[in-house]
């Protein structure tokens, strides 16, 4: 099904190089992802304190770049 949708700047650039370096379409890598975001709302996120830190700490399955977090500076920012 053909749809069209507004992503923001750092968004658009992410998933194409996703689809680059997958060798997908922009399609199938929007269509990946968006199925995988949408499976993990049936998630429940549950936040921790760090052990030694003690800072709140919640777990997403992966570790998080320190360019993701640059990346949603940016776009907040913007």
């Amino acid at each position: 099904m053909r749809t069209t949708v507004d992503l923001p700047p750092a968004v658009d650039r992410r998933v194409r190089e996703l689809a680059e370096q997958r060798g997908v379409s922009l399609s199938r890598m929007v269509a990946e992802l968006t199925a995988r975001g949408l499976a993990q709302l049936d998630t429940t996120v549950e936040i921790e304190l760090h052990e030694s830190s003690g800072f709140p700490m919640l777990r997403i399955g992966r570790r998080v770049t320190a360019a993701e977090v640059a990346d949603l500076i940016d776009e907040d920012r913007a």
